[in-house]
Parts: structure tokens; sequence; C-alpha cells
């Protein structure tokens, strides 16, 4: 089978207007995961090869294709706890993005630092 190419400037619908393609291609994240910290694990990813477990509450993610500089943007999210009710604080320092992985910090929302089962990040920048 051979592979084809789409070329197009623009998405037109119908009824909802158009859009300029390189918002699509400027704003689709490079790299997302989402991983269970407890065990842990990557669960799902896009341009992530492994995962390390650094400390509790702290894990890095290794991309499989760098970032072009560190000022990519990351978007987290993380479950929570049934126990106490509560969702998890997911965040990326400035000092824990690297071209080649991310950190992230997990802990609950009154500071206890631990590792949940759902973690998310998504990546948005431009690739080396």
């Amino acid at each position: 089978m051979a592979n084809g190419k789409i070329i197009a400037d623009t998405l037109e619908h119908s009824t909802a207007g158009s859009l300029d393609t390189q918002y699509i291609v400027a704003g689709s994240p490079r790299a997302w995961f989402q991983a269970n910290l407890e065990i842990p694990v990557v669960q799902q990813s896009i341009n992530i090869s492994s995962i390390t477990d650094v400390q509790n509450g702290q894990h890095d993610f290794t991309y499989t294709s760098s970032f072009a500089q560190r000022t990519y943007a990351c978007v987290t999210g993380g479950g929570g706890s049934i126990a106490n009710n509560t969702l998890a604080n997911v965040a990326t320092s400035t000092a824990g993005k690297l071209t080649n992985k991310v950190r992230a910090d997990t802990q609950y929302a009154h500071m206890t630092v631990f590792n949940p089962s759902e973690c998310c990040i998504a990546s948005i920048g431009d690739l080396a």
C-alpha cells in the first residue's frame, strides 16, 4: 500500500466556518501521557520513551524526540483519592523541564506528597 499525502492550507466546515491549518500544526501536543504513578507505569503515550521513579511524588518522563527549547508548555492533570476526596496537584517546574524530559511533582491539595493512580501531562512546543 502506498502512503499518500494531503496538502491543505485551510479546513472548512459547511456550517462552522474555516480554520487555517497552521493553528492545528502549531497547537497540537508534541508529547502526551497517562500514567499510574502508584506502580509506576505509563499506560498511554505519544512521544514518551520511559518513566523514572525519582522519589515519592516525583517522576521523570523521557521524550522519544526532544523539544527544541525548555520553554515548551505543559498542561497537567491528575486523579485523586476516594478515601479523602481530594484531587492530585500535578506540577512541572521550570527547573524540571528539560528538552529531553519533564519531571512531574504530585501532591494532594493539602501538600502531602503521594503517587496518584492517574497522572496526565500534555507538552506543547517545537521539537528539535
